[in-house]
């Protein structure tokens, strides 16, 4: 206990820096921990590197879905797009070869009931972000051809008009996994 009481007066001192009174060997285990805990998030999917696909300042952040599809069934992913770009730029099409074709749906709930509506293009303005979140817009892949499941990957190719192609995979997570609040 005086140990701990005389490093925390002597790290409350101005000239001294915290990590400064570890030992050399405090010091590896501490690092050592943070890399632990890093990796262990990192496993369970609450760090992922980020942007995963970029060109001509076009970012593709985080594509991710929840849950599982049937072979045939209709599957909603989600995304966030920067725009790190002096000029906007639209998104024409998503292509897969997990699905028959993807569709771009905004939702609209002005009635008090969702009805979802389908979208030519998403617009990207300059210097700027869109995210796809549940409630608000989604891609769709319709006619699935094979059963997606949590802990897999569906790749797919987002065609932009100035940027071009950027192909990215969609994490497919498990239903109790938290928000993507950190995208948006």
């Amino acid at each position: 206990m005086r140990r701990i009481r005389q490093w925390i007066e002597a790290a409350a001192a101005a000239e001294t820096k915290p990590f400064a009174l570890l030992s050399g060997a405090a010091a590896w285990r501490l690092g050592g921990l943070a890399v632990l805990i890093g990796a262990g998030l990192l496993a369970m999917g609450q760090i992922h590197p980020e942007p995963v696909a970029q060109r001509s300042g076009i970012a593709v952040i985080h594509p991710w879905a929840k849950g599982s599809a049937l072979k045939g069934d209709q599957f909603p992913f989600y995304a966030t797009f920067a725009n790190n770009g002096a000029h906007p730029d639209r998104l024409l099409k998503i292509e897969t070869a997990a699905a028959h074709h993807a569709i771009l749906k905004a939702l609209y709930t002005k009635t008090g009931i969702v009805r979802p509506v389908e979208l030519d293009e998403l617009a990207l303005p300059a210097n700027g972000r869109v995210s796809l979140r549940p409630g608000t817009h989604q891609i769709t892949l319709i006619g699935l051809y094979a059963k997606v499941e949590p802990g897999s990957f569906i790749p797919v190719t987002f065609v932009f008009e100035r940027a071009g192609r950027l192909s990215a995979d969609i994490r497919v997570e498990n239903l109790g996994e938290p928000e993507h609040k950190d995208h948006i």
